[in-house]
């Protein structure tokens, strides 16, 4: 059974992709074999988090009796390995040192016991009142090398050169690792080695598909983070007295500031009027309007009409109304501490009129270019945040005939799919994510269920269940 698939390639080091490439072959390797086994768990570019400590595993096999890590290594050439369990790799008759892909493996099994060692309690069952554990499980490491390596196995310690394997015979490899099943065989041969039950096998698989999502996650956060602090940092800019006439509101996180409107405009305008940031400080500010306020206006009305058509009017307003409260709140809260000064020319100056219903931001804010563009990004969010909420279960259908009752889920060279037994059609199970809409879902199998996971926004959801 296949729990988690490897996922496509989408880099330009060519390196990277001829690595690729042999975990594709591994993986095709392993579905062909254990595609269809209920007891045999398959885990393709597995990534796992504990502590401090990371581990990326090529591949893991989970079996009734314990775990099997392969670590995929693309060689071109010929592989030795002394008794001193050191590695060499021949290139273009040029021999040169190489870390050791058993070590790598057993430093990565080591990470994925101890985890699996914390959370026994609740993926373990209890026998007789004593809390099950890993103690007694199988525990092995294998390298799968290309297709085409030279291997010098004569020089090889024995132990060593069971580990190393090439795709097309992992079957075979694999198979004698897991040994006999059944009870009768078991007996005949004295194996003592302790069994996982069906329901922890299921339990087990769940959980390291979780801790992979917690772990690209972080990976993902962490990557952004440093990213950001790579950036370059603007130097602040001294604003002179024509800056302070033409100075602006700014609402950033329920507090209000007057900031110089130069030195605003400058970071998130160009000089272009006001702006609107949906993170980072949910901003509003709008210049005075100077001799292209007409255009301004009908830029406007393009605007408000071109959302009232997509969305309708009601979600023209929604994606303004954030906005024009903060502003709203803001003027009543902070008009003796801040007012521009062309309010306090004299006292008998009217207020600004309030903003009507549909459109609760200034015109002049809605016409830069800029909000323009916070406003799409804003809107795309809600729509994706709108779409999250929906339910968790996607209902598969027969693509020939609708029917949605009487399908039966099926694994084929092609991946998973549903067979109808009402028109006999088959139907892939490969859809999109109904989150964010990305075209890539990660399918997966856990029991009887048949799950989506998306790489873009971590979206999980159920595709099919196998009726009992």
């Amino acid at each position: 059974m296949i729990a988690k698939e490897k996922e496509a390639y989408s880099g330009d080091d060519e390196r990277a992709r001829y690595g690729h490439r042999q975990e594709e072959d591994v993986a095709f390797h392993l579905r062909r074999a254990f595609g269809d086994d209920p007891e045999v768990v398959i885990f393709n570019d597995l990534r796992l988090k504990h502590g401090e400590e990371n581990a990326q595993i090529d591949h893991l096999v989970m079996h009734p009796f314990g775990f099997i890590i392969i670590e995929s290594k693309s060689i071109t050439g010929e592989v030795r390995v002394n008794a001193a369990g050191e590695w060499q790799r021949s290139y273009r008759g040029n021999w040169s040192g190489l870390k050791s892909p058993l070590r790598q493996g057993e430093l990565q099994q080591d990470i994925l016991k101890r985890l699996l060692i914390e959370h026994r309690t609740h993926l373990m069952n209890k026998t007789l009142g004593l809390q099950g554990g890993f103690a007694g499980r199988q525990w092995k490491v294998l390298c799968a090398v290309s297709s085409n390596a030279i291997v010098h196995r004569d020089d090889m310690a024995k132990g060593a050169s069971a580990q190393v394997v090439k795709p097309e015979f992992l079957h075979e490899q694999v198979s004698g690792l897991i040994g006999a099943r059944s009870m009768v065989k078991r007996a005949l041969l004295f194996d003592t080695r302790p069994e996982f039950t069906k329901d922890e096998l299921e339990r087990v698989s769940e959980f390291l598909l979780k801790q992979d999502a917690r772990s690209r996650r972080a990976h993902a956060v962490e990557t952004v983070r440093r990213e950001v602090s790579r950036r370059p940092q603007p130097a602040a800019k001294t604003p002179d007295a024509a800056d302070s006439a033409a100075s602006r509101w700014a609402v950033n996180e329920g507090s209000i500031r007057e900031s110089d409107s130069k030195a605003l405009a400058n970071k998130d305008l160009g000089n272009n009027g006001a702006g609107y940031s949906a993170h980072g400080g949910n901003g509003i500010g709008d210049n005075a309007p100077g001799s292209h306020e007409l255009d301004d206006q009908e830029r406007c009305n393009k605007k408000q009409r071109a959302m009232a058509r997509q969305g309708g009017d009601s979600s023209a307003v929604a994606v303004a109304i954030p906005a024009a409260a903060a502003v709203n709140e803001a003027k009543a809260s902070a008009e003796s501490v801040a007012k521009p000064k062309a309010e306090t020319r004299a006292d008998t100056t009217a207020p600004p009129a309030e903003a009507p219903v549909g459109s609760p931001v200034p015109e002049a804010c809605l016409a830069s270019p800029q909000l323009s563009e916070h406003l799409d990004r804003i809107t795309a969010r809600l729509n994706a945040s709108a779409a999250t909420q929906a339910p968790q279960e996607v209902r598969v259908q027969c693509q020939k005939c609708q029917e949605k009752d009487a399908l039966l889920g099926r694994y084929g060279p092609y991946g998973y799919y549903v067979k109808c037994q009402v028109c006999n059609a088959n139907t892939s199970l490969k859809q999109g994510c109904p989150a964010c809409e990305h075209h890539s879902v990660r399918l997966s199998k856990p029991g009887a269920v048949y799950s989506g996971h998306c790489p873009q926004c971590e979206h999980e959801f159920v595709i099919f269940r196998q009726p009992d």
